[in-house]
């Protein structure tokens, strides 16, 4: 509503050459500004301006952007084409002593285009609110200008007329769709009929519950209602007829009864109170309280219901289910076994410092040599045709041919001697002395493991900080890891590829040796794994924990347990795979061999089958310590287990 100033087409000439043109141009705006005070003064004027003069535009610029201007010290020109210099403004410590000392100063606004403060009037400030509210003003143009509603007539009134919906017209799908659902219910339930909406009328008890039936269902649960009181007969009155006077007692079956004195009153404000009421509204909150309202359906499961159908034991034969025989001859916990690839000779190492050869099928002890430590663990070459034997004798690996004559005192000698430490901490040295390789270690040797060819096999020393891997025929060792933080439990080759496992009490690590990085990570959710064994086909391994449980990984699935079995009570010593059969055994410290069926199909898409077997308890417990080591018969569903009870224990099939 303001009017505007006639505005510069162009922008303000600059140089000494258009002095003419900026002269013509002051007298055409003085002349215009000139003209505009000279009119009369708009009637709307006082609604917008701040004071009784009209509001006039000193920045001529137009509709030119404020943009062209941000980087300019001024902000357009007035009537005169003299430039309008942009003010500075306040800081934020005179903005906010402005607003303590000036009570007005919150009226004040700013005006970009003119770059300059307004004050906002009490006329202004009132259409600002009502507009705000969504109030149409009733002064809107000044206090002499009141806008009043004209009066409406009824045909102004009348809604639109619009056309209606064609939705209106056809018939609802939906409520096809329920009288199809209800006739189709009528179709199933012949005898169903329609309920009466009658109101009954009749006076009824306000405890009545009569319309509560037994066969109610409240949440599937039936429903049972509250034993009700015995009603009051004409015996309980306090004058009753002649024939009640006399009350014999329900427990008299002769005539010889006591008869049941009772007072009678021949007016009722003469009746005393009831003595035992108390007593009696007692037991009957009782009743109420103890009563059970709802009967529970409890469900009646078996234990061998929630199990999943499982074979018979009995057609999964051959396995592992009797003694059969029992090798006698150390002194001292038997801590390691191992059968050669024939499966005509069993390998034993003992803490007696001594090492055995026995014959499976007679139980006979061949051959024996002696150290001066314990055999901590032995093993076989699996080439064929090679008759090599290792042995952890402190921190010596010891390869011998058990086929040859070889003086104990002369093993015991060597082994003795001072150790012969590595130069640079890399590489291990060999001596080889009548016929026996040492493999000289810097700390005691606990593991040794073969590759599947035979020309390898790694070494884990004590506290499994590092692991070693030593090949035969150039008699060369080396140092696959750096100094391990977290201490390896066991180390195991991959029977077909060239992958090696480390059993760490957390994690399976899975390493390609020939690529040198990490194929695989496989986690238990614990802390507690400490042996390991591997299936034939390789990608399946088992893992027995110090809790007593054993997990089943299938590497193809998950890096997850696919099964875990909490079958011992004590921390698991040794687990084992069968090569052959589907079978794998573990043994722990509570003196038990647990036998699995354990079959891995072909099939990618079906999981593989574990059931429990037989527990074979032939050990007996000594010093904390039951069964320690287990291996499979190459060949023959057979087992052998060395246990604490300086004993070696063959398990066979039932004949």
């Amino acid at each position: 509503h303001v009017r505007k100033q006639p505005h510069l087409a162009r922008r303000p000439p600059q140089g000494e050459g258009s002095r003419a043109s900026l002269h013509l141009l002051r007298r055409e705006n003085t002349a215009s500004r000139t003209a505009a005070l000279t009119r009369p003064r708009s009637v709307f004027s006082s609604s917008l301006g701040s004071g009784d003069t009209s509001v006039t535009m000193e920045n001529t610029v137009g509709d030119v952007p404020t943009e062209w201007y941000r980087e300019e010290e001024h902000v357009g020109y007035d009537a005169d084409g003299r430039r309008i210099l942009k003010r500075k403004w306040n800081d934020s410590i005179e903005h906010l002593l402005n607003m303590v000392d000036d009570p007005s100063y919150w009226r004040k606004v700013f005006d970009e285009r003119e770059d300059k403060e307004l004050s906002i009037s009490k006329p202004q400030l009132e259409l600002i609110r009502r507009l705000r509210g969504s109030v149409l003003p009733s002064k809107f143009f000044g206090d002499g200008l009141d806008y009043e509603e004209a009066p409406r007539t009824s045909a102004e009134l009348l809604l639109p007329s619009a056309r209606e919906p064609k939705r209106r017209f056809i018939p609802s799908k939906w409520e096809a769709k329920l009288v199809l659902r209800i006739i189709r219910a009528l179709r199933n339930n012949s005898s169903a009929k329609a309920d009466k909406n009658a109101v009954d009328d009749a006076p009824k008890l306000i405890w009545d519950n009569s319309d509560i039936t037994t066969d109610k269902n409240t949440n599937g649960l039936s429903y049972l209602p509250a034993p009700k009181a015995r009603a009051p007969s004409h015996g309980d009155s306090y004058n009753p007829p002649f024939e009640y006077r006399q009350d014999f007692s329900e427990d008299a079956q002769d005539e010889d009864s006591d008869i049941v004195s009772r007072q009678f009153y021949d007016a009722l404000r003469r009746v005393p109170a009831y003595s035992p009421y108390v007593v009696e509204r007692f037991q009957r909150c009782l009743d109420l309280y103890l009563c059970p309202r709802v009967a529970k359906n409890r469900l009646q499961i078996q234990p061998s219901d929630i199990l999943p159908p499982l074979p018979n034991p009995q057609e999964l034969k051959p396995f592992p289910s009797s003694r059969c025989l029992k090798y006698i001859g150390h002194t001292d916990k038997v801590l390691s076994i191992a059968v050669d690839p024939t499966g005509q000779w069993l390998l034993s190492g003992s803490a007696d410092c001594s090492m055995r050869k026995w014959e499976v099928t007679t139980g006979r002890c061949v051959r024996k040599w002696q150290f001066n430590t314990a055999v901590k663990c032995v093993d076989w070459c699996p080439r064929p045709g090679s008759d090599i034997v290792s042995a952890c004798v402190g921190s010596y690996v010891v390869l011998l041919n058990p086929n040859t004559e070889s003086s104990s005192e002369a093993l015991m000698q060597h082994i003795s001697a001072a150790h012969v430490k590595a130069g640079d901490g890399t590489s291990v040295p060999w001596e080889e002395r009548d016929g026996i390789v040492y493999v000289n270690h810097n700390t005691t040797v606990v593991k040794v493991s073969w590759h599947q060819k035979g020309d390898y096999f790694a070494t884990l020393v004590t506290g499994g900080h590092n692991v070693l891997i030593h090949r035969v025929s150039r008699k060369s060792s080396q140092h696959i890891f750096r100094q391990q933080k977290i201490p390896i439990q066991s180390v195991m080759f991959h029977p077909t590829r060239p992958i090696m496992f480390i059993c760490t009490s957390s994690h399976v690590y899975l390493y390609d040796l020939q690529r040198q990085c990490l194929v695989k990570k496989l986690f238990n959710g614990g802390q507690s794994m400490r042996c390991m064994s591997a299936h034939a086909g390789g990608d399946n391994i088992i893992v027995g924990g110090s809790d007593g449980k054993l997990a089943w990984f299938d590497m193809d699935l998950s890096n997850m347990p696919y099964k875990v079995m909490a079958s011992h009570t004590s921390a698991i010593k040794g687990v084992a795979f069968h090569k052959k059969y589907p079978l794998f055994a573990s043994v722990s410290d509570d003196a038990t061999v647990h036998v699995f069926y354990g079959k891995v199909h072909l099939d990618l898409n079906q999981n593989a089958l574990i059931v429990p077997l037989k527990i074979l308890r032939s050990h007996a417990p000594y010093d904390c310590e039951g069964v320690l080591d287990c291996v499979f018969h190459p060949t023959q569903p057979w087992l052998f287990s060395a246990g604490a009870d300086k004993s070696i224990v063959m398990y066979c099939d039932e004949i």
